[in-house]
């Protein structure tokens, strides 16, 4: 999604309908897999699998890539695409859909600030980050959400002295 055009987002929001595409997205945004293993953790037929990831690939959310196995012919692994954040709201007045792009350093893995001995302090620690990061994004949220209320209460306010001043085109255009 470099560019999120209304027939892109139309695409996102049809593949994101499915709950089994948002799944496999979930597992996707893990690590790369391929579909036999896609359809062995979702306990799902691998062509229906296929089928999905097919339908992701058309919206732009995933790509495939050929990759060697130990134990047989090529994998076909499937792999995110796209790093974004996409949020929606909906409240009386007000309809928001918003594309955020993930900068670049923010796409590497979290893993990376963790030393290599891996132990139970550093897991607790990363629990804790973790922990402090979900209740600060719950407050965004929540905050986002209050000021497109405003924003729906000021965009309200703005159609009311319109229509009472009766403006014409060029009037509106002038402010």
């Amino acid at each position: 999604m470099q560019r999120a055009s209304p027939n892109d987002l139309d695409r996102v929001f049809k593949a994101l309908g499915h709950v089994t595409r948002r799944r496999i997205l979930q597992l996707l945004a893990q690590s790369p897999r391929y579909p036999y293993e896609i359809s062995k953790l979702l306990d799902l037929n691998r062509r229906v699998v296929l089928k999905h990831l097919e339908a992701l690939e058309e919206a732009g959310l995933v790509e495939h890539e050929t990759g060697e196995s130990d134990l047989g012919p090529d994998r076909t692994y499937y792999r995110l695409s796209v790093s974004f954040g996409l949020s929606t709201t909906i409240l009386p007045n007000s309809f928001m859909i918003r594309v955020t792009r993930a900068r670049p350093e923010t796409t590497e893995p979290a893993a990376r600030a963790v030393r290599p001995r891996a132990d139970v302090r550093a897991v607790k620690a990363l629990l804790t980050e973790l922990n402090r990061i979900n209740e600060r994004i719950a407050k965004l949220d929540e905050e986002r959400v209050r000021l497109a209320e405003v924003r729906g209460q000021i965009i309200r306010e703005i159609e009311a002295i319109m229509r009472a001043c009766d403006w014409d085109d060029e009037s509106c255009m002038r402010v």
